[in-house]
């Protein structure tokens, strides 16, 4: 067996990506969960990202949409569809919030809209704070 070259191995991540790869949850899969009925059980602690009210990060679908959840307070977190409302794309985790990488339109950490083309927030979706836990759905 030949050894890769890196030229290889750069190509097959970026074919990868650009396949699919990048619809994989940005967290750990221990530390959420998918219930029976569909939703989705998040506990907290154990993701590196909302260690910090204003974190944020994608973990996983729920009823076939890309969800994102931000830590807001001390104890509150909200949950929402990452599909951009302008066209439905789904938005990526930059430095400052999301943002939709077919026409720009911005977003803070917690969903809300800064700039368009869209005209609103991302859609939210329940959630339910116990003991650690976030549920979502």
């Amino acid at each position: 067996m030949e050894p890769i070259s890196r030229r290889a191995l750069i190509t097959g991540a970026c074919a990868l990506v650009l396949l699919g790869g990048s619809n994989l949850p940005s967290v750990a899969s221990t530390a959420v969960k998918k219930l029976p009925d569909g939703r989705l059980s998040v506990r907290v602690r154990s993701v590196p990202d909302l260690a910090d009210v204003g974190g944020a990060v994608r973990v996983g679908t729920f009823k076939g949409n890309p969800i994102g959840l931000a830590r807001t307070g001390t104890s509150t977190y909200v949950a929402f569809s990452l599909k951009c409302p302008h066209q439905q794309v789904t938005v990526i985790r930059d430095a400052s919030g999301w943002v939709c990488p077919a026409h720009n339109s911005q977003f803070e950490p917690d969903g809300d809209l800064i700039l368009g083309p869209a005209t609103k927030r991302l859609s939210r979706v329940p959630v339910k704070v116990t003991r650690g836990q976030v549920i979502i759905g």
